[in-house]
């Protein structure tokens, strides 16, 4: 009885799932073939959406932005034709002149339909280009010396060099250029011509003045001591103050006087961090490169003679500015390291940071800076501008132009590949690097 329940209990436990064991066995396929004359369904095709393109929106490039218009002394520089300037002098102002050329007097100036009344005006120019108001002076203008803030082109002072020394009245005009691309500040050059009381005088450059707008043009802070480097001057001896503290007594001047006392230090390692401290060391080194490249004899660094000197408030340091170059490119074959007269450059270059600084920097200058090519192309654009205009004055001078023009580009020429062949035989160690 008992074996009779057993089975019939395990036959019902195990009915469910073998009858769900039978729904789990896989379908059979079919063997029959399909009808023939039956139509094959094709499954319909996606469609698809069509995209929705956004509007093109019409972006317009931006223009670029209009340059800053030139400052009227801007326009001055870089326009393509020669002013031209008449002054009108009494007979007391003249011989006022001749007695005391440095002597400021009122003059009357015109310049196309401008008229300038009561303009101070004396006489410029040192050992070698001086002359007197009867002959071709050179000329300081001074606007606003009778009448305040009075400007010529923007400009309160200016200059009328008579480039008596420089026969293609370019040297100074093409070197600043050097200079201001270098970041030395150097005054700008344009051409003039000019008349006293009706007698022309002839050709000259017209250069702006170092004042508190030259200042404006270099530096942030125009406030500090400016100083005209005069005649066979150094920093140890007094100096003229152009602008800055007028009221100090000049012969004092601390802060070259601090200048001078360092490039006396004895000791070389001292000497190069006490100057770098005082000096802006690589406007100077900038400097006296290239015053040595372009062999510019009669400047700071080889004769102590046309320089200025500014003390930059904004970086507490002095900074040399070039000036009177109008006798440049004369020694082709000069010494890349020249016999330094001026003290700071003597002593700089004494120590070893400072000469490898140097050469470093010269090195610098004549891969980058100098481009030959384009200055000797700018000098043609000088000459097309002043041959026509100076040959109209005098006829002679006009037509032997071109050959000193050509000259020139000559020495230009001939003075940079020395440079370049005295370079190769300077050592370059991984400091001038």
């Amino acid at each position: 009885m008992k074996k009779q329940i057993i089975i019939i209990t395990m036959a019902v436990l195990l009915t469910p799932i073998l009858g769900q064991a039978n729904t789990l066995k896989p379908p059979r396929r079919a063997t029959t073939k399909p009808n023939q004359h039956s139509r094959r369904v094709t499954p319909p095709k996606p469609v698809l959406a069509k995209p929705v393109l956004a509007k093109p929106v019409l972006v317009k490039p931006a223009l670029p932005k209009p340059a800053p218009p030139l400052s009227e002394s801007d326009a001055v520089f870089n326009r393509n034709s020669v002013l031209n300037i008449e002054i009108e002098l009494s007979a007391e102002a003249l011989n006022s002149l001749r007695n005391e050329p440095r002597k400021y007097v009122e003059a009357t100036l015109k310049a196309g339909n401008k008229i300038y009344n009561r303009v101070g005006v004396h006489l410029r120019g040192a050992a070698g280009s001086f002359q007197g108001v009867d002959d071709k002076p050179g000329i300081t203008f001074n606007m606003d010396k009778f009448v305040k803030k009075q400007r010529f082109c923007g400009m309160g002072k200016f200059h009328l060099a008579n480039s008596v020394q420089d026969p293609t009245y370019s040297t100074e005009l093409l070197c600043g250029e050097i200079f201001r691309e270098a970041g030395v500040p150097a005054a700008r050059i344009a051409h003039a011509t000019l008349s006293i009381n009706g007698r022309k005088c002839g050709m000259y450059s017209l250069k702006e003045g170092y004042d508190k707008q030259f200042l404006m043009h270099h530096f942030k802070d125009t406030h500090g001591n400016l100083y005209d480097g005069g005649f066979l001057r150094d920093l140890d001896q007094p100096l003229e103050l152009l602008s800055g503290k007028k009221g100090q007594k000049e012969q004092e001047q601390l802060e070259l006087k601090a200048l001078a006392d360092a490039s006396k230090e004895p000791k070389l390692d001292l000497r190069f961090n006490r100057l770098s401290q005082l000096l802006d060391m690589n406007r100077f080194l900038t400097y006296i490169a290239l015053e040595a490249m372009l062999w510019d004899w009669d400047g700071y660094p080889m004769n102590r003679n046309n320089y200025r000197v500014y003390h930059d408030l904004a970086s507490n340091k002095i900074v040399f500015i070039p000036s009177g170059m109008d006798q440049m490119f004369g020694n082709v074959e000069g010494p890349i390291l020249p016999d330094f007269q001026g003290m700071i450059a003597r002593s700089i270059l004494e120590t070893p940071e400072g000469r490898e600084g140097y050469f470093s920097r010269m090195r610098k200058l004549l891969l980058s800076t100098v481009r030959i090519e384009a200055r000797l192309k700018r000098l043609v654009e000088v000459e097309a501008k002043i041959k026509p205009v100076l040959t109209a004055i005098n006829k002679d001078e006009g037509n032997g132009y071109g050959q000193q023009m050509e000259a020139l580009r000559d020495r230009i020429r001939g003075r940079f590949r020395e440079v370049g062949e005295q370079l190769k035989k300077i050592p370059v160690t991984e400091k001038t690097l």
